[in-house]
């Protein structure tokens, strides 16, 4: 009993060690969409833009996608953006059949699997579980980032949580700084 709880402290201490920041300031992204329109994160300013990164093979990016599009429908008019970024090797050809999959109906576009890992702050040597999500509030700082084995995306609650998150980010005032986070323990 004494290793098996040894094993799950450490285990929850490798996994708090390589946490990305929350909230950070959101980095450049910038991506050609399927339909060939040019997506730039700094001309979403203003906005509130979820994004996902995906593959396009993946059952869970694709429950994803479905919330989001629903999502873009309902908060789209008051400023809510979805974008998603489909890191797989020849993502290109494959992402029409996955926005008719899911009913996506925002942009997404081919991206570099490397980028998206360092945009989202996972180290290579550890697995990239997905989908990703990351939020970013009016101000272009990331407020909010789950990967596809955190409990927030299970797919019971994964829509709900979404909604919350995107309501109070919609909420808040351009101008309005986020909440400092509290502080990581070492």
């Amino acid at each position: 009993m004494r290793i098996a709880a040894s094993a799950l402290l450490a285990a929850v201490f490798v996994f708090s060690a390589v946490a990305a920041d929350v909230p950070r300031p959101a980095g450049p992204v910038e991506f050609i969409s399927y339909t060939g329109e040019q997506v730039r994160l700094s001309g979403l300013k203003g906005k509130v833009v979820a994004i996902e990164f995906l593959l396009t093979h993946c059952p869970g990016c694709k429950h994803s996608a479905g919330i989001l599009a629903k999502l873009q429908n309902q908060y789209g008019p008051r400023g809510l953006q979805v974008i998603g970024l489909a890191i797989d090797d020849g993502a290109g050809p494959k992402i029409p059949m996955f926005v008719r999959e899911t009913g996506a109906n925002f942009p997404i576009g081919v991206y570099n699997g490397d980028k998206a890992r360092e945009y989202l702050q996972i180290p290579l040597m550890n697995r990239m579980m997905m989908p990703q999500v990351a939020i970013v509030d009016r101000r272009g700082t990331i407020r909010e980032q789950h990967s596809g084995d955190d409990p927030w995306m299970a797919p019971a609650i994964e829509e709900m949580n979404l909604r919350k998150t995107i309501e109070k980010l919609l909420a808040e005032r351009p101008g309005r700084a986020p909440a400092k986070a509290p502080a990581k323990k070492k």
